[in-house]
């Protein structure tokens, strides 16, 4: 089974704040994972920014002054399928509604039943309203995909898991005096996917002189007419064999 995990928003709006420790209670208790969360009151621009979308809407400004009326409570959370279990708990917008179709739901608790636009909590609509939404609230909040917990635990099997080992064995074996320190010296210097220091080529690889090249070194395209880099000039006896070095190797944008 592939679990499907994600990242949604959820507002606690101005008319809900009373009751957003039973809110955040609820969330947590529905296995959502509370990533981040902050208490932030927006100004008008900012509330039109954030309903852009609903900008064609009769009810596009009442939304608005709906939301700028006091400080928000804006909750990034977590689990598998956030998005629609995050829709499911909150319940319809209207309160009425929530409270025929799904009475344990946020919005039947907690919504004004006299104002359908006071309806005390807000949950992104789809993938992309979550990612906007979270961007505008978190700015700096890393978006990345979230893996199950069977894919992390095959990430470490398959790439982290043999190298640990090896590095623990011989730990165990040498017994140096800070333990920590060793080890991740030992990794550092055995990590397997680190970039591999590739040495120069035996053939210039650059028209350092500006004169003309074609062909090709080492399956590597030489350019007709023009630098694609530049080799200055070194004193080292590779440089006066080869004409290139690996002392002060620079290399420029190709020009046409």
């Amino acid at each position: 089974m592939n679990a499907n995990y994600e990242r949604s928003l959820a507002i606690v709006k101005p008319d809900g704040m009373k009751h957003r420790d039973t809110i955040g209670r609820r969330i947590r208790e529905a296995g959502f994972t509370i990533v981040q969360s902050r208490i932030v009151r927006l100004t008008p621009e900012q509330a039109s920014e954030f309903y852009r979308s609903k900008q064609t809407e009769p009810n596009y400004h009442a939304l608005i002054v709906a939301l700028t009326e006091g400080p928000i409570e804006a909750l990034c959370v977590s689990r598998i399928d956030a998005i629609a279990e995050l829709l499911w708990l909150v319940g319809p917008e209207r309160h009425q509604e929530a409270v025929r179709a799904a009475p344990g739901s946020l919005r039947a608790m907690f919504a004004d039943s006299r104002d359908e636009l006071r309806n005390a909590v807000h949950a992104s609509e789809d993938p992309e309203a979550a990612r906007a939404e979270i961007r505008f609230f978190f700015p700096t909040l890393l978006l990345e995909p979230i893996f199950s917990e069977q894919r992390q635990h095959d990430y470490l099997a398959a790439m982290v898991n043999p190298i640990l080992m090896e590095g623990l064995l011989l730990l165990a074996k040498e017994r140096p005096p800070e333990p920590v320190r060793w080890l991740s010296d030992w990794l550092l210097l055995n990590n397997p996917y680190k970039p591999k220091v590739v040495s120069a080529p035996a053939e210039p690889l650059y028209n350092v002189g500006g004169t003309k090249r074609g062909g090709t070194v080492d399956g590597i395209s030489q350019v007709q007419g023009g630098h694609v880099g530049a080799q200055s000039e070194c004193g080292c006896s590779e440089y006066r064999t080869k004409g290139l070095c690996s002392c002060s190797l620079s290399t420029i944008a190709e020009m046409e």
